[in-house]
């Protein structure tokens, strides 16, 4: 019997977290059938007697393959996406895992149900690997009295309400090309492409826990590359497509990276930190508010002097 859905789980080096997040997979209760495509990108741990337990049991679910050298996460993504069967694809990540045992079951109902949309999504907890705190997902405001929130690809440069691990996706829209025309491939590629062809609907209803820990592919970034990851993510988007609409995103991310730089003792002094004057100018640049720009400049005397 064909797969309905096929959930997508990347793998390297997980062994710790590996565990929490097939069960949570395995747990799932629909009345179709799912499988589970896992993709170990050579880990160095014992990810994969940790995979084989799970293999042994549920080879009608599980679809396990190593490979034999490290090729990296984007080519271990575009890889695992052509394994799936599925008319719909999941994702969990090894080191995240599902709560909600009707994940599945109520994303695909509503997919089935509502064919002018091409994906949806959830929220979750974060769980913060190094101190043990499990927080919510920092979104409270922006759900505030809403059973969900619909999103479009002009919405998606101001709200995101979604993390990769919680969605489901018409796996018909998803094109592999953009794999190759985007330098660093990142998640944010597809959804933006994917939104060409319908909306997403984001559930204020938690699923699944996303773990911040220093082996993540994004939570480990400091606090500057986080900000810049996202710049170029979205200048990429900009420059490949001529969609001006990226400069919002890209305008905000420059504000809050300005803030910490005025603000984190990490950093340089504002007076003397050449990113924080690239930051200023860019944003400059890219809005044309002269009068922001001298309120920038004017503080960087002001948090110097109060440093």
């Amino acid at each position: 019997m064909n797969s309905k859905v096929s959930v997508i789980m990347l793998t390297y080096n997980h062994a710790l977290y590996l565990k929490e997040a097939i069960e949570g997979v395995l747990s799932q209760q629909t009345d179709f059938p799912f499988e589970l495509i896992i993709c170990n990108d050579n880990s160095q741990d014992n990810t994969d007697d940790v995979i084989k337990e799970f293999t042994e049991k549920h080879p009608d679910i599980i679809k396990y393959h190593r490979h034999e050298k490290n090729i990296g996460f984007v080519e271990n993504q575009r890889f695992a996406f052509t394994l799936a069967t599925g008319e719909y694809i999941a994702y969990c990540e090894g080191d995240d895992y599902w709560t909600d045992s009707k994940k599945l079951q109520f994303q695909a109902d509503f997919l089935d149900n509502h064919p002018d949309y091409v994906m949806t999504t959830a929220r979750n907890l974060l769980f913060h690997q190094n101190d043990g705190r499990l927080t919510d997902d920092g979104k409270n405001d922006l759900f505030r009295d809403k059973d969900f929130i619909d999103y479009t690809q002009g919405s998606f440069f101001t709200n995101r309400p979604t993390q990769t691990f919680t969605y489901m996706i018409r796996k018909k829209f998803l094109d592999l090309k953009w794999v190759d025309v985007y330098p660093d491939y990142r998640d944010l590629y597809y959804f933006y492409h994917l939104l060409e062809f319908g909306k997403g609907r984001a559930f204020n209803h938690v699923i699944g826990v996303y773990r911040l820990h220093d082996g993540g592919i994004y939570s480990s970034l400091k606090i500057e590359n986080q900000y810049r990851t996202s710049i170029n993510i979205f200048s990429n988007i900009k420059r490949i497509n001529h969609d001006n609409r990226a400069n919002r995103q890209i305008i905000t991310d420059l504000d809050q990276l300005i803030l910490k730089y005025y603000y984190k003792k990490e950093f340089k002094i504002p007076l003397v930190n050449l990113h924080l004057y690239k930051a200023v100018f860019e944003r400059f640049f890219l809005s044309g508010h002269f009068k922001t720009l001298i309120m920038q400049l004017f503080k960087i005397m002001k948090y110097t002097l109060k440093r």
